[in-house]
């Protein structure tokens, strides 16, 4: 397997914010990815089916040969247990939420809220949890905003002839929103 290097990683989430998408998927997107190429081999114990073929994908070979050979000789590496990349990327997530949230009051925050906000059902309904009733509100707008723009770019995906058709990643900007970014939620 290639590896793949991934170059960016953020201190803030407010790094993302005028970014496409979700910024607490973008954000923590780059920080598995981040994860999986640096984390150090003999701290994992459990990986998830998603983070053992992620950890193919980005380590080099021998490194994830290291890896795969001490997941192979123990016998609950598999088990129900949570994985350790998983552990890690919901603390992250907690902790970027609590930035974000501490952040509400700032100039820049509060434009993205108004203007070009976009965020996934979970992480959406993570946040309307942390933040007081009046921003709730305006998260449950910026979610229903997205799933009507969405719905409109499905829909035209759907019923263009096949020779004019484009806008294919309206898929994936729907799995991003119904889901959040692969890896991030099982």
């Amino acid at each position: 397997m290639r590896t793949h290097r991934q170059l960016v990683l953020y201190q803030s989430i407010l790094q993302v914010l005028q970014e496409s998408g979700c910024p607490f998927c973008r954000f923590l997107k780059e920080y598995q990815a981040a994860r999986l190429q640096d984390h150090p081999k003999e701290s994992i114990h459990r990986l998830c089916n998603f983070h053992i073929w992620g950890l193919a994908a980005v380590q080099d070979a021998p490194a994830a040969a290291q890896v795969f050979i001490k997941l192979v000789n123990e016998p609950d590496s598999l088990s129900k247990a949570e994985c350790d990349i998983c552990k890690e990327v919901l603390a992250e997530e907690d902790l970027r939420m609590r930035e974000f949230v501490s952040c509400l009051s700032q100039a820049d925050v509060s434009r993205w809220l108004r203007g070009s906000a976009v965020l996934c059902i979970p992480h959406g309904e993570k946040l309307r949890r942390q933040v007081p009733p009046e921003l709730a509100a305006r998260v449950d707008a910026i979610i229903q905003n997205n799933r009507r723009q969405l719905a409109q770019d499905l829909q035209q995906l759907r019923d263009e002839p096949e020779s004019e058709r484009a806008g294919w990643g309206a898929l994936g900007r729907a799995a991003e929103f119904l889901v959040s970014q692969r890896g991030l939620h099982s």
